[in-house]
């Protein structure tokens, strides 16, 4: 799991938890069907998998520390702990109303025997880069042992495995950061929301569409198409602005509050197409 801890720090698994800081990265246990692992050494497999797979980035034993291992990845402090014992379900309640594309993620992650614990810290303030490396690294574990799945929880995002490898690979090999693992879409059905949750971990504000009856793959796919605007062109939305949707024309509007996880972007619908 990744763990959120702030930049310059040297990471080391702790306890889940859901808050979030500016300028962190979150944990995000893997899921394991069984406490089995490879024969020998998960260390020695993992660093193999991981620099086969991506011989562009540097990836070194950095040695022991009481239960975990520490690794060199990129330009990120990486710390790796296989906990035998399952995620708690405080945890993964949290995202499973939200998992569209997996919609018996709850029975099948009920086989849960244990999980990883990955945590990461960057010496920069570039969390995108940061999320990068624990990305590849979680690409790696996952080739390498029995996991299930993948929650990503400053989203939170619950991925399945394969999905989680695909999309990562693909990605990387287009040079483009996978938002879609890092940043979660969710729906309140008594506002008729469905929004972002995860924008500030990057320092943005969550992104909101309003009147919409239902979490779909429509308004999912479009609100993912604003995150990675939002989060790589540079370009900054200008409340009153109107941006074209799949079905309509949205009004832009900018609720500010006291910290960046109270920042809202909204857009509202003002005329169909």
């Amino acid at each position: 799991m990744l763990s959120y801890l702030r930049a310059k720090q040297r990471p080391r698994p702790g306890g889940l938890q859901r808050k979030t800081w500016p300028g962190t990265c979150p944990r995000t246990p893997l899921y394991n069907q069984s406490w089995e692992l490879p024969s020998d050494n998960l260390d020695a497999h993992f660093i193999s998998d991981f620099r086969k797979r991506w011989p562009e980035t540097e990836c070194k034993n950095e040695g022991l520390a009481a239960n975990y291992s520490r690794f060199g990845v990129g330009q990120s402090h990486i710390a790796i702990e296989v906990r035998r014992r399952c995620v708690p379900d405080s945890v993964t309640n949290s995202v499973l109303d939200n998992t569209l594309h997996w919609p018996t993620a709850k029975q099948n992650i009920s086989t849960h025997e244990a999980h990883i614990a990955v945590a990461g810290s960057i010496e920069c303030d570039d969390t995108v880069l940061l999320a990068s490396d624990l990305t590849k690294t979680v690409v790696s574990l996952l080739a390498v042992t029995d996991s299930l799945c993948v929650c990503w929880l400053n989203g939170p995002v619950l991925s399945l495995r394969d999905d989680f490898m695909e999309i990562a690979t693909e990605l990387s090999k287009l040079g483009q950061p996978p938002f879609m693992l890092w940043v979660g879409a969710q729906w309140r059905p008594e506002g008729g929301l469905v929004h972002t949750k995860g924008m500030p971990q990057f320092g943005a504000p969550e992104i909101f569409l309003a009147q919409q009856p239902r979490l779909s793959e429509e308004n999912v796919t479009y609100l993912h198409s604003l995150v990675k605007y939002v989060l790589t062109s540079g370009n900054t939305f200008v409340e009153g602005e109107t941006l074209d949707g799949p079905n309509c024309v949205y009004k832009i509007e900018r609720l500010q509050g006291s910290d960046s996880e109270k920042t809202g972007l909204f857009l509202v619908p003002a005329r169909p197409h």
